[in-house]
């Protein structure tokens, strides 16, 4: 994955935040990651998914505005499915991007072809997006 020893988590740079799939899309993990990205907006040129784990996970998130949340904050907020957690559709990775993502797998090539996968919660999913770096939620504790 190109990293080093000594190398600080917090300065690796981050391409695409992914959350959800079947395995961190839950209600409960869609309300973790909108309550710390409520009010925020993601980095500059972040992408991230929110791809909720069944329809109707997505619908009891709509119903509680999650998607605006989301939306909001600058993610887009798709349908139920696999999304970038497979890695079999257009939601790939770039050689030489990385993602953090809530998937349940990070074998080499499983967000696409020379892309790199950090597996994170949701939480760590959503701070990550806001500051553009691996992140906690603890870092963001005093900012916008």
């Amino acid at each position: 994955m190109d990293l080093k020893a000594g190398m600080k988590i917090r300065d690796i740079k981050i391409d695409t935040v992914f959350i959800g799939s079947c395995t961190n899309g839950r209600i409960e993990d869609l309300r973790a990651a909108a309550e710390i990205l409520k009010g925020k907006k993601i980095a500059d040129g972040m992408r991230m998914m929110v791809v909720p784990g069944s329809v109707r996970v997505r619908l009891e998130a709509m119903a509680e505005g999650l998607d605006k949340v989301f939306a909001d904050a600058g993610a887009e907020w798709r349908e139920a499915g696999c999304s970038m957690c497979l890695g079999m559709n257009p939601d790939k990775l770039s050689p030489g991007e990385r993602s953090a993502s809530t998937s349940n797998r990070n074998f080499e090539g499983r967000q696409g072809p020379g892309g790199r996968t950090h597996l994170v919660s949701p939480a760590v999913a959503a701070a990550t997006a806001i500051r553009g770096t691996l992140s906690s939620p603890a870092d963001l504790v005093g900012s916008n």
